[in-house]
This record gives structure tokens, C-alpha cells and sequence, in this order.
């Protein structure tokens, strides 16, 4: 059930983002400043990959003042919890924005699995990327 409702959610972020390229509205979730953060360490050795959705909630100036986890694997949700109360966003009337964490693990080999890759796209989508096997260890 709760793995449909979050499809279902990323149905309706995927047509909202789609249309506000179009029409921005000025009453939108805006993003003002966000943190990078790594892939988790456990999730990466278990080899968990997945969506988290997240809800921030904002205080009238836009602070992250709380979060909760709507879907997720519990090795992933912690940290995107503790990286979204580091995020700020533009004050509106609204005050909650959420956040849809991406979390992959590239099967191809590198020299160094200490890194990863953090991309934020449409101001709410952040994908993690990480290396999963390394050369030469």
C-alpha cells in the first residue's frame, strides 16, 4: 500500500513539475539554498537503492524546523532527514515542501567509493549516485 501511495505521489510531482515549466506560479515550493549530502554508508554496503519522499515543514521565513519521512527505506530516510533541515526555501503562505531523494548505485568500478554524486534537479528532486564496486581496493 504505502509503496503505491508513493508512486502515486511521484505521478503527481512529475505532472506539477512538467506544467510549471510552462506557468511558474509564484505561490510554487522555491528553493533559496539546499546541502549536498553522500550516500549513506550502511545503505551503500547493503546495496539499498530507492525513493524517499520527504515533508519539510517551514517556518514563516522558510526554515526547516521538522521533517518526516512519507516513504523510504529506513537505511536511506535518516540521512535525508538530517539533510533537509539544513535546506531553506523562500517564505510563501504554504508551510511545507516536499523533497523526493533518489538513491542509485552505479555497478560500474572506480578507484575511490568514497564519493558520491549529488544532483538536485527542479528544486525537490535530489538524486544520490554512488560507485559500487572499487578497482584496485
Amino acid at each position: 500500500m504505502k509503496s503505491m501511495m508513493a508512486i502515486l505521489f511521484l505521478i503527481a510531482i512529475s505532472t506539477t513539475l512538467n506544467s510549471q515549466k510552462d506557468e511558474p506560479n509564484s505561490d510554487d515550493t522555491q528553493l533559496v539554498s539546499f546541502s549536498d549530502m553522500g550516500y549513506p554508508g550502511l545503505a551503500k554496503v547493503a546495496r539499498i537503492q530507492g525513493i524517499v519522499v520527504v515533508e519539510a515543514r517551514l517556518d514563516d521565513n522558510g526554515n526547516v524546523v521538522g521533517a518526516s519521512a512519507i516513504s523510504g527505506n529506513k537505511l536511506l530516510v535518516a540521512d535525508c532527514l538530517s539533510n533537509v533541515k539544513r535546506w531553506k526555501f523562500k517564505a510563501k503562505s504554504h508551510n511545507s515542501a516536499v523533497i523526493v531523494y533518489e538513491f542509485k548505485l552505479d555497478d560500474g568500478a572506480c578507484h575511490d567509493d568514497s564519493h558520491s554524486l549529488f544532483r538536485l534537479r527542479y528544486g525537490n528532486f535530489a538524486s544520490v549516485t554512488a560507485c559500487a564496486r572499487v578497482l584496485g581496493g
